[in-house]
């Protein structure tokens, strides 16, 4: 019941998180619902059912005392946010709608292009087709890029999720299961996006090959509308299963907080290293060794060794820091 889950957090708001007292509140929060179910099988009103149980669990502090469980101050408890299940839920839901409304926003755009070119080879029939396609290629532009640019400041909303916070041991089993849920959905967006894609380009073949059936502008502009939602796909699985990941990622166990941040911070420092000194040297030696014995048909292997030893390179910079 929310009020009692309400009530619950309220009161381990100040408690340090472990796995322990994470189960303790679980606990706690599951035999005041239990005990409230059975005063209202029993005929006993809401709110008194409330006040009973409230009544009956108010020692919790007292619990806690005898557990040796302190509290922590609200100065503390700042340093290690808790991510709660509503913000959770909310990240997810904000990242599905970006998701859509971006690939929406990359349609109107791909679609007032289409419908100029479709519009533009029928001008002949159409006297006003003309105007008609500019007409529309404006209108899709304007309510794409405002698409575009509206999710672009709504995602200044989201930064808090991309820096370590404290993800509960249920929180983490519960989003595991669901990123594993959503693999399958996954696999299918990547079907039909790049079977649209594939697809797409059917109508400009057509019209290369056989004008007489379909002119090339037509299919262009068909090819534009199907690859579009072909993005759609794309863009807004991506994003979801993109949610899960930043979730999991910066959601650190309440025990070992500090060293999971610090790990975090150890591996940006090499992947610092690997993409802005290690691979541009690697870039730099294959083009001067290309040109100095002229094996532009082998002198690629570079590239695979560099691959290679990028492993051991990021084993010995993880062992060193």
């Amino acid at each position: 019941m929310t009020i009692i889950k309400e009530y619950v957090n309220q009161v381990f708001k100040t408690v340090p998180l472990t796995e322990e007292t994470n189960q303790l509140r679980l606990d706690i929060q599951a035999n005041m619902e239990d005990k409230y179910t059975e005063l209202r099988e029993s005929g006993v009103s809401e709110h008194e059912a409330l006040g009973v149980v409230i009544a009956e669990f108010g020692n919790i502090d007292e619990l806690l005392d005898e557990m040796g469980i302190s509290k922590t101050s609200s100065e503390n408890k700042s340093q290690q946010p808790a991510m709660e299940e509503e913000a959770i839920d909310y990240f997810i839901q904000s990242k599905s709608k970006l998701g859509i409304r971006v690939g929406a926003g990359i349609l109107s755009i791909l679609s007032g292009i289409a419908f100029l070119l479709i519009l533009l080879s029928v001008s002949y029939i159409i006297p006003a087709a003309n105007i008609i396609g500019i007409i529309l290629l404006l209108s899709g532009i304007v309510v794409g890029t405002a698409l575009l640019v509206v999710e672009g400041m709504r995602t200044s909303n989201l930064k808090a999720y991309h820096h370590p916070f404290v993800l509960l041991p249920d929180s983490r089993e519960r989003l595991e299961e669901e990123r594993d849920a959503y693999k399958k959905s996954l696999t299918l967006s990547i079907v039909l996006g790049v079977s649209f894609c594939i697809m797409s380009m059917a109508p400009f073949l057509i019209g290369l090959l056989s004008a007489a059936i379909l002119s090339v502008p037509v299919g262009i502009g068909m090819m534009l509308i199907l690859a579009g939602i072909g993005v759609v796909f794309f863009v807004y699985s991506g994003n979801v299963y993109h949610a899960y990941d930043v979730l999991l990622t910066n959601g650190k166990s309440p025990e070992n907080f500090e060293e999971e941040v610090k790990a975090d911070e150890r591996r940006r420092k090499v992947d610092y290293i690997i993409d802005e000194i290690y691979w541009p040297v690697i870039v730099v030696i294959y083009l001067a060794f290309s040109f100095l014995v002229g094996g532009w048909g082998w002198t690629w292997l570079i590239f695979v060794i560099g691959g290679v030893l990028e492993d051991v390179i990021k084993g010995l910079l993880g062992a060193w820091e």
